[in-house]
């Protein structure tokens, strides 16, 4: 028997194609290396059953017929299962036809409408009936930060922040099998005047600037909505890009922002910030109220509005607590290149003198802040065109900068993550990472395939998390198209490598304060992550009540994935036929330079897995471009470590899958082979 070792080494290579990533690892999906052996990730379980909708917000009103002989009035509705929406409408002579109703506006927008309500018009017509038609918020309410923390005492709890809300999970708290999702979004009235209520925050909602960066306005009354041929008239309707007379760049769309929340915590209590509303919140922990029925608790409140506050900036991008704690707030007063802070220990003083440690710093550069991240070298500051670094100074000047890099900036704060020694980003075609001193591009091997395919033109739908337990950094990003992340890319800080996947993730809070990461769903569910697989002497066979998700969105979403080891085929018949959502596929393995063939009688594996819980696949092919490759197997790798096969080829494509749930470690590879000649 002549072995054939093939050396394979950790991490996926997608810089190239498939045939030039020989003796690579090339592509998978829920996989990782670990010390040296491809093992799938951990598994994961619902965190709580509440899923986080809109509030029910009526957003949209449009004319459908415009009718006639109608006066100045008001809207209300019918049906829907809201309340409070009201509106008004104007009229018009046109065309000499008198009472047209040609403009439409939403007074109170109203809330809890799960379907569309039914839009009533006052006053009475001799003409033809006006019809008018509304749009509300229903769908899932996209989460965009999350943040946890431990109390002196213990206790657990995770924010939860998303475009129309702010939620509360309290692990001391209990509802059926789960802790539920308390929300604590603050009250309508508690919103500042000028700024946008939570129910009405749409996503791409930039505070000050509504739906991206261009005009509003009806473009050419497009839309029944008023507007001129200049746009600008109507504010949060739509932009029509592409024959709006003051915008030529197509590229325009790529300066629309989603809003995320920026949490930090002070003390036992927490503070934050959501980009689109712009206001400092402030969550009391001592003096919150739980309703359990109504899932419901103490909302935050501004903390400008406790008692003793002086000079608490609004309309900021992000806030968080400096280690000297000091309250740090990012885009202060709707300044994009400035920074504030309180006084050293203090959560309302934030008016400069000669008795305190309050300030503020306008940083000199071209671009836009886009947030803070805290190291253990100061807090980084990201801007759309560059990276500074805060340091500490001590009285009088308290806080200083310094320039980090010019270019650089990150897809959004959320592109962020990492420990307090290591932090990494993404940008625009690039990875980052600082460690202390100055930033360096990190050797991607999987960049061509991530930046060839991502969509930017939304910024800060990218959400990076930390996995401590693993030393991986992983960004999950919407592939060009899609709205909302639905791929992943890890790189193992510890080990120096690269895996990608697919995984409809938004938000990532790692392991550090709850003892386990937590991930927010697309779904609007939160999902607990790395689950351990069952470590009993016997191996738990999966159980027969479980059903095999058909592809990676039904699998994003399933409640709980628990790990397994192994299959019995008599519970689940079907196991072979099912999709084998889990695996690892190589580049071209050939004998020296790929101008003989091989011939391979069997292949040998260095294999932990359960029965029918993990096979390989072959494909052959005499050329890269070969039309008709053949494809051997599946074999289930056995137990022996023998698995035998027939198969003659110039090049050879291994794959290895498991279903969903399985829990394995794959480690090196042999072949049985020979040398079959040139032709």
């Amino acid at each position: 028997m002549a072995l054939l070792p093939i050396k394979i080494p950790a991490g996926f290579f997608r810089n190239a194609t498939q045939y030039q990533a020989k003796n690579r690892w090339y592509k998978g999906n829920l996989v990782r290396f670990s010390e040296g052996r491809l093992r799938p990730i951990g598994g994961w379980q619902r965190l709580a059953d509440t899923q986080i909708i809109q509030k029910g917000a009526v957003y949209e009103l449009k004319i459908e017929t415009a009718g006639s002989g109608y006066s100045n009035g008001t809207l209300a509705f019918t049906g829907g299962g809201g309340a409070s929406f009201t509106g008004a409408y104007t009229v018009s002579t046109v065309g000499g036809v008198a009472g047209v109703i040609t403009g439409v506006s939403i007074t109170n927008s109203g809330s809890g409408f799960t379907s569309i309500p039914t839009v009533t018009i006052s006053g009475s017509t001799s003409g033809i009936t006006a019809v008018i038609t509304a749009k509300v918020f229903n769908a899932v309410d996209p989460i965009r930060g999350l943040h946890s923390w431990r109390l002196g005492a213990g206790a657990r709890y995770l924010l939860v922040g998303s475009v129309q809300s702010l939620r509360l999970w309290d692990g001391s708290q209990s509802a059926g099998t789960n802790a539920p999702l308390y929300d604590i979004t603050p009250t309508d009235a508690s919103v500042p005047s000028g700024t946008i209520a939570f129910k009405d925050q749409k996503d791409f909602l930039i505070s000050g600037l509504g739906y991206g960066a261009m005009e509003y306005g009806g473009d050419r009354n497009l839309d029944g909505t008023g507007g001129t041929a200049s746009g600008g008239d109507t504010y949060g309707t739509a932009r029509y890009a592409p024959i709006d007379p003051d915008i030529q760049d197509a590229d325009a769309w790529r300066d629309n922002y989603v809003p995320t929340w920026q949490f930090d915590s002070f003390g036992d209590d927490a503070i934050g910030v959501q980009s689109g509303q712009g206001s400092i919140w402030y969550v009391d922990v001592s003096a919150l109220s739980f309703n359990n029925s109504a899932q419901t608790a103490t909302p935050a409140v501004l903390l400008s509005s406790l008692a003793n506050s002086t000079g608490v900036p609004e309309d900021n991008v992000g806030v968080l607590v400096t280690p000297e704690r000091h309250i740090m707030i990012i885009g202060a007063g709707g300044n994009k290149r400035k920074i504030a802070w309180g006084h050293q220990e203090s959560l309302t003083d934030f008016t400069p003198s000669v008795t305190n440690t309050a300030g503020d710093l306008e940083i000199q550069t071209r671009g836009r802040i886009v947030g803070g991240f805290k190291s253990r070298y100061g807090i980084l500051l990201f801007f759309t065109d560059s990276v500074w670094k805060t340091n500490y100074l001590g009285t009088p000047y308290i806080y200083g900068v310094e320039r980090l890099s010019e270019g650089g900036g990150c897809l959004g704060m959320k592109s962020v993550a990492g420990s307090a020694d290591f932090v990494a980003w993404m940008s625009r075609g690039r990875f980052w990472s600082f460690t202390g001193g100055y930033i360096t591009e990190l050797a991607c091997d999987v960049g061509d395939y991530v930046f060839s395919d991502i969509n930017t033109d939304l910024e800060g739908l990218v959400s990076g998390g930390h996995n401590a337990e693993f030393g991986e950094i992983t960004w999950f990003y919407p592939k060009e198209g899609d709205e909302y992340c639905t791929r992943y890319v890890t790189y193992s800080y510890r080990e120096k490598h690269w895996t990608t996947g697919e995984l409809e993730r938004s938000a990532w809070e790692s392991s550090d304060s709850l003892g386990f990461p937590v991930a927010g769903g697309v779904d609007g569910y939160l999902y607990r992550h790395e689950l351990d697989p069952d470590t009993q002497s016997t191996p738990i066979l999966r159980e027969s009540n479980v059903t095999a998700p058909a592809d990676v969105e039904a699998l994003s979403g399933i409640e709980s994935r628990v790990m397994a080891k192994g299959v019995d085929s008599a519970i689940h018949p079907n196991v072979a036929s099912e999709e084998h959502l889990c695996f690892a596929e190589t580049g071209a393995i050939e004998i020296g330079g790929g101008n003989k063939l091989m011939s391979v009688k069997s292949i040998i594996t260095d294999t932990d897995a359960g029965d029918k819980g993990l096979r390989m696949k072959v494909t052959v092919a005499d050329t890269p471009d070969d039309s008709t490759p053949i494809v051997e197997g599946a074999y289930d790798l056995t137990a022996d470590g023998y698995t035998d096969t027939r198969f003659t080829g110039r090049q050879a494509l291994l794959r290895v899958e498991s279903p969903f749930d399985q829990e394995w470690r794959f480690g090196e590879v042999r072949f049985d082979a020979t040398q079959a000649g040139k032709r």
